[in-house]
C-alpha cells in the first residue's frame, strides 16, 4: 500500500500518506523531543567552548579564552570597545574572516543594538563572518546568507583573524549537514527555535569549532 510502513518490519505498518515531503518526494516528520533537547545540549556546548587563539597569543590569553557566549555578554553589556569598523585587505597574504557584527535589520530593533534580548539568549546584533576579501556569510531565518558589499559598511569586527580556507570548509561541511533536512513546526514554533537554537551566533560557534578540527601546527587556524 502505497504511504504505508510494513514489509520485512512486520505488521501493516501506519499510514504516512498526509505526511509533508520534502521537494524530492520523501517523507519528513517532526523531530521529537529527545532529538531537540540533544541539539539544544549540543548548540549550548559550541556556545560555551573556547574560542580557538594563535598560538603566539600571551599564556593568559591561551589559558582563559573567551567563548562565543562571552562575546554575546560582553556585547549585550554594550562593551564593544575592542571593536572597529570593518575594513578590506584584500592583498592579505593569507586571507582571512574576522567576526563581525551590526545592528539587526528594522528601526524598531536597531536602538537595541548590543541589549540582551528578553533578558536571556541572543541580544540585538547580528553576527557574521566578514572577509579580508569581502567575502563574508551568516545564518539568519532564512537560513545562510551573504551582505552586499556595502551593508558590510555597518559592520564593526573583533580582532582574531581566522583563516578563510580552514572557515570556508567548515561552512561547506555544516551547510551540508543541515541543508537537505526540514522540520516542520507551526510557523511561531520555527521562529521561536531558530530565535533561540539555531541562530546567527550559534551558527557562528559552530563554524568555529569545526574549523578548529583542520588546524595544523604548520597551519593554525587563528592567524597571528
Amino acid at each position: 500500500m502505497a504511504g504505508s510502513y510494513g514489509g520485512r518490519h512486520g505488521g501493516a505498518g501506519h499510514d504516512v500518506s498526509g505526511q509533508p515531503r520534502l521537494k524530492n518526494g520523501q517523507f519528513t516528520f517532526v523531530a521529537d523531543k529527545a532529538r531537540a533537547e540533544m541539539a539544544a545540549k549540543q548548540t549550548q556546548a559550541a556556545l560555551t567552548a573556547p574560542m580557538p587563539v594563535s598560538p603566539d597569543a600571551p599564556l593568559e590569553e591561551r589559558m582563559y579564552a573567551e567563548s562565543v557566549a562571552d562575546v554575546v555578554k560582553r556585547h549585550s553589556k554594550k562593551d564593544h570597545s575592542e571593536l572597529k569598523p570593518y575594513t578590506a585587505e584584500p592583498n592579505a597574504t593569507v586571507p582571512y574572516y574576522r567576526m563581525g557584527v551590526r545592528p539587526i535589520d528594522g528601526k524598531y530593533v536597531q536602538r537595541l543594538y548590543g541589549d540582551p534580548a528578553c533578558g536571556f539568549g541572543p541580544h540585538w546584533d547580528h553576527m557574521h563572518f566578514v572577509g579580508s576579501d569581502g567575502s563574508n556569510f551568516g545564518f539568519s531565518l532564512g537560513g545562510t546568507f551573504s551582505e552586499d558589499v556595502k551593508k558590510l559598511e555597518t559592520y564593526q569586527v573583533e580582532t582574531p583573524k581566522y583563516r578563510k580556507e580552514y572557515i570556508d570548509r567548515a561552512r561547506a561541511e555544516i551547510d551540508e549537514e543541515h541543508g537537505p533536512i526540514e522540520i516542520f513546526h507551526t510557523q511561531q514554533d520555527r521562529s521561536l527555535r531558530y530565535l533561540i537554537d539555531v541562530n546567527c551566533q550559534s551558527y557562528f560557534a559552530k563554524v568555529l569549532q569545526k574549523a578548529k578540527q583542520y588546524e595544523t601546527k604548520a597551519k593554525p587556524l587563528v592567524l597571528p
